[in-house]
């Protein structure tokens, strides 16, 4: 059983909340990130194993959905993003997603477990069959468009 004190513990200046975030579509782009976040965090190349990546329908971002264990998706590990950082992040993917932990084989030769934004068995329907590539974010005007929409983003306040 937990106690009132017990709790309080953790609400004291001493406690940081911080954890790893895995990105794999807009947030692997700095501008992206930067946008959103308004922060710089330090980063790895990483690679989820037992996940797929696809476009989201009548969309230019995507979304990863658990798959066979030699799907892949490859993607960017920021390390020790604060709680700050996290309730903008869940604030940006909204509840289309479910933050989970997975593990990322990093291409330092760390795996890590980090948080990531994974399309739920119940929004599956808006995936398309087709594969996400950042190549095609760019080239079709993706990138841009992300960054027109989502410049003020990090300053609109708090924590979430």
């Amino acid at each position: 059983m937990v106690n009132a004190r017990h709790v309080e513990l953790y609400r004291t200046k001493e406690y940081h909340f911080a954890m790893h975030v895995f990105t794999y579509g807009s947030l692997m782009f700095p501008e992206v990130w930067s946008a959103v976040v308004g922060r710089n965090f330090e980063t790895f190349e990483g690679t989820a194993n037992g996940f797929a990546i696809f476009r989201v329908r009548d969309a230019v971002f995507p979304g990863i959905a658990a798959a066979g264990k030699e799907c892949t998706v490859k993607g960017l590990v920021y390390l020790d993003v604060d709680e700050q950082s996290i309730a903008r992040l869940d604030r940006f993917e909204d509840d289309f997603y479910d933050r989970l932990e997975v593990a990322v084989d990093c291409t330092d030769g760390v795996q890590r477990k980090a948080g990531a934004y994974v399309v739920p068995p119940k929004n599956s329907h808006v995936l398309t069959a087709e594969p996400w590539t950042a190549e095609w974010f760019v080239s079709s005007g993706g990138l841009a468009d992300f960054i027109a929409r989502f410049q003020g983003f990090s300053r609109l306040g708090g924590a979430g």
